[in-house]
């Protein structure tokens, strides 16, 4: 019956494949010839299939043999990552992190992190969040994720104290148009009397978080980012901006870059914060993704 398979027998199948022999695979795992021949000739046995055509010198695996070393290295590897994840557990690593990163992120260093994640802790599975401005601090604060990579606005929304905040970078924003609008015609710094003649189109979400880049009189709220840049395309309305979002438009000469006389510098820069909730510290895998959340970010901690 199939019921008794063993991973030894397994083990000798994939060792004989890698080896070349019989032979080179009881000396690799430290065995007798006879040991190697009498496991697959009990897996061929359980199986009810010839697994090596022994017409030759030297025993060859046969079609159905090639089939069953798939399913065996698969097991094997499977068998491997649960041992290794348990291991983890019993260390006090976690078995997943749930992670929400803000829309307002570059994503190219997160994905570069994640993909380090994967190298460092293979066996943690990883569920991602990309959340509208606001979202991620509240999905932290509401335990829905163990951390979260968030700007200002979003623990605005949260208690004071709830939340751990540790400074991981900043992100630029910028004032743009398209090419042809008419705030560009005026070929000289936007006063607040410039901005009021003119439509605004500043993100927005359910969290209904309070833009600190509402510099118009004249307000649209758009909840999504990419129709918010492609109205601004069509000319419908200038907005604020993270340079990174429109850094090929910039280039391309689609948009320009609109010069704000009465801009703070304080609003030229968003801050990202690493967190999580006070009363729930994050195992080992949740602190190694926020020790390097500050690399990735470039923050230079204190």
């Amino acid at each position: 019956m199939l019921d008794a398979l063993t991973l030894d027998q397994l083990r000798v199948l994939a060792m004989i494949a890698e080896t070349g022999s019989f032979t080179a695979a009881a000396r690799r795992l430290g065995r007798t010839q006879s040991a190697i021949s009498h496991a697959v000739a009990t897996l061929e046995s359980e199986l009810r299939i010839a697994l090596f055509d022994r017409s030759g010198r030297r025993p060859q695996l046969t079609d159905a043999g090639r089939a069953v070393l798939t399913d065996a290295r698969l097991a094997l590897a499977r068998i491997d990552q649960l041992k290794t994840r348990a291991r983890k557990l019993a260390d006090g690593v976690e078995s997943e992190i749930r992670f929400a990163i803000t829309v307002l992120a570059p994503l190219a260093p997160v994905i570069e992190l994640l993909e380090r994640f994967r190298a460092a802790f293979p066996s943690v599975s990883l569920e991602l969040f990309v959340e509208e401005i606001g979202g991620a601090a509240s999905l932290v604060h509401e335990r829905a994720c163990q951390i979260g990579l968030a700007g200002t606005p979003s623990l605005r929304l949260v208690p004071a104290g709830d939340l751990v905040t540790i400074p991981v970078g900043s992100i630029d924003v910028v004032a743009v148009a398209w090419r042809e609008h008419p705030l560009l015609a005026l070929g000289r710094p936007l006063t607040q009397e410039d901005l009021n003649e003119h439509l605004q189109l500043v993100p927005t979400s359910r969290a209904r978080v309070a833009y600190q880049n509402t510099l118009a009189r004249e307000v649209w709220r758009v909840s999504d980012l990419a129709m918010r840049r492609d109205m601004m395309m069509q000319g419908i309305g200038w907005g604020t901006v993270p340079r990174h979002l429109v850094r090929d438009d910039l280039a391309a000469g689609r948009f320009v870059e609109l010069d704000l006389a009465m801009r703070p510098p304080e609003l030229m820069r968003a801050d990202l914060f690493a967190i999580y909730r006070a009363d729930s510290p994050p195992g080992p895998a949740a602190l190694w993704l926020i020790a390097e959340m500050v690399i990735a970010f470039g923050a230079k901690q204190s």
